[in-house]
């Protein structure tokens, strides 16, 4: 073997090593980088869904807003910058500021910003609106369904093999990108037009897109910690990828001015990124032919332009899988008129046997807002053979807040169906159903099976039942925490300043879960006198008890000097 050709063996072993061990580092290293941080730098541990008072008062004293939007400013003005000075390497720094929180989906935490989660902190911006708006990149998941659907015909369930085959494709890809590249340099050639690059202008570029892919879909997979953040990285990735498409038109234009002719009869022949059949390269284009007058930008401008017209596209027909959070109820249920034909058709819909799964209250609510001309047939379904129409029913009544409904409701709790009895003891305390004292504080006495004393006390708390009290005084030496924890809850629903003694002796718990709940509850309620036992948990050994007892401490201090005033 010549030396010529050992030594293009050497640049394909290098390539592939490289673009190989590039690519499994940055599957490993996120679980090592999340676990590191989560030891070093302390953040709460909740969910803001359930939690939303305490992760608030944590922005505010660490100013996460004010960090969040000025690096999401400072991504964006790299973008801006990169592409007006022609400064790829600018821009595409942006394009990874903007994938980074791809990498926030490997954190194995409750809290968005806990471990790698930090990253999240440049959607900050996003997120301060709505969680919603993170899915308007939703659009890119399209391919991703369509396999899916497609090996479901086969009856497989394709995800890992699907993941592992974007990432697996997108790292043979780079991998031949980084080699053909290599060849050129070292054959002094002006242009790569030989192996990968007769395919794709951009082989490097087209394998980390299709690699990045897999890695959006691979991180949420990880865990099932995050509960209400469990989002995907659909609209960093989209906004990324557009970026580094931005890139690849600012390369050419490059390459154009320094080959001239050589590389325009190359871009004539070659894909963009890759082959695609000309009438679907052309419904892609068809944007730019319409608003630039042409088919690729041939200027920083135009390319600028370009990528604001597909992210418009893109996040428009991603709007059509937003679920934006629900209207206020009284607006849900506004303006839609009595009609017997629908009625009937919503209620053949509710008593379709189906899975629990696949159920939703949104028939429910259609019918409710027909108004009191249906409420009749709406409260026939609390009779119904099903458990879970029964239940459902229920469910719908506290959530769209029909007082009405709620002697059906007092009725429920002599149901069989341990479920439905729940459901109803939960949706007369969220209510403030006070005329159901009675019957759910009798329950106490005679517990129907599978329903725990808790849930009842609960209920009984937020009618602010005093009878109660007894109750959750005994709860407070229950083995579990969390039965200590919610009697704590439950004794300040009823009555806030006889809770007061129960809540600073607990701040002694042996457990940090209830410590951490009392000095949420005085962090709420604010009581002049907490002080001094607030002070005396400044150096517990749990962070989140030391942290929002010092604000605690400091929010009543406040409002003493207010009150002085």
């Amino acid at each position: 073997m010549s030396r010529k050709s050992i030594e293009k063996v050497g640049l394909f072993l290098l390539a592939i090593i490289f673009s190989f061990g590039l690519m499994f580092a940055f599957i490993e290293l996120p679980v090592v980088v999340d676990d590191f941080i989560q030891n070093t730098i302390a953040t709460p541990q909740s969910d803001p869904a359930y939690d939303a008072m305490r992760i608030d008062v944590f922005y505010q004293v660490y100013e996460i807003r004010l960090i969040g939007y000025l690096c999401l400013g400072i991504i964006f003005l790299l973008i801006i910058l990169g592409f007006t000075t022609r400064r790829s390497g600018w821009a595409f720094a942006g394009s990874i500021g903007l994938f980074l929180p791809v990498f926030a989906t490997f954190a194995h935490s409750m809290f968005y910003l806990a471990g790698l989660g930090l990253l999240n902190v440049i959607l900050f911006p996003v997120l301060d609106n709505s969680i919603a708006l993170l899915d308007l990149g939703k659009i890119v998941l399209l391919p991703y369904w369509i396999l899916m659907w497609f090996f479901s015909l086969f009856h497989w369930y394709a995800q890992n093999f699907l993941l592992y085959f974007f990432m697996g494709t997108g790292a043979f890809i780079f991998g031949f990108g980084v080699y053909a590249w290599l060849l050129s340099r070292y054959d002094k050639s002006r242009v790569a037009i030989n192996w990968i690059y007769k395919y794709s202008r951009h082989p490097q570029y087209l394998g980390w897109i299709i690699w990045s892919y897999g890695l959006m879909l691979y991180g949420p997979t990880l865990n099932e910690m995050k509960k209400s953040w469990g989002w995907n990285g659909s609209l960093p990735w989209l906004l990324s990828t557009l970026v580094i498409i931005g890139l690849c038109l600012l390369e050419e234009i490059k390459m154009q001015d320094r080959a001239g002719k050589d590389y325009q009869a190359y871009r004539d022949r070659t894909p963009f990124l890759l082959p695609l059949p000309k009438i679907v390269e052309k419904i892609f284009t068809a944007p730019l032919q319409l608003i630039l007058r042409r088919r690729r930008p041939e200027t920083p401008k135009q390319v600028g332009i370009a990528i604001l017209i597909y992210a418009c596209i893109f996040m428009g027909l991603s709007a059509f899988w937003v679920e934006f959070p629900n209207k206020h109820v009284t607006e849900q249920l506004a303006g839609q008129q009595f009609n017997q034909t629908r009625v009937d058709a919503l209620l053949l819909e509710i008593r379709k046997p189906q899975q629990r799964r696949h159920r939703s209250t949104k028939p429910y609510g259609e019918l409710l807002s027909m108004g009191p001309q249906a409420y009749a047939s709406f409260l026939q379904l609390f009779n119904d053979d099903d458990p879970d129409v029964r239940e459902f029913a229920v469910q719908a009544v506290y959530q769209f807040k029909i007082r009405e409904a709620i002697p059906s409701l007092i009725d429920a709790l002599q149901d069989s169906d341990s479920r439905v009895v729940k459901s109803s003891i939960f949706g007369l305390g969220e209510m403030q159903a006070f005329e159901a004292e009675k019957q759910l504080f009798s329950l106490l006495g005679n517990l129907p099976p599978g329903i725990p004393q808790d849930l009842v006390l609960t209920a009984l708390s937020k009618l602010k039942c005093t009878q109660i009290m007894p109750y959750l005084q005994y709860k407070l030496s229950a083995d579990k925490w969390f039965q200590r924890s919610n009697a704590l809850r439950a004794m300040v629903r009823v009555d806030p300043e006889a809770a007061k003694p129960f809540l600073y002796q607990s701040l002694q718990d042996d457990h940090p879960n209830v410590r951490q709940e009392v000095v949420t509850i005085l962090l709420e309620i604010l009581p002049e006198d907490a002080v001094p036992h607030l002070e005396k948990v400044l150096n517990d050994e749990n962070w989140e008890v030391r942290f929002y007892a010092k604000q605690a401490i400091s929010l009543i201090k406040e409002k003493q000097q207010k009150n002085e005033l």
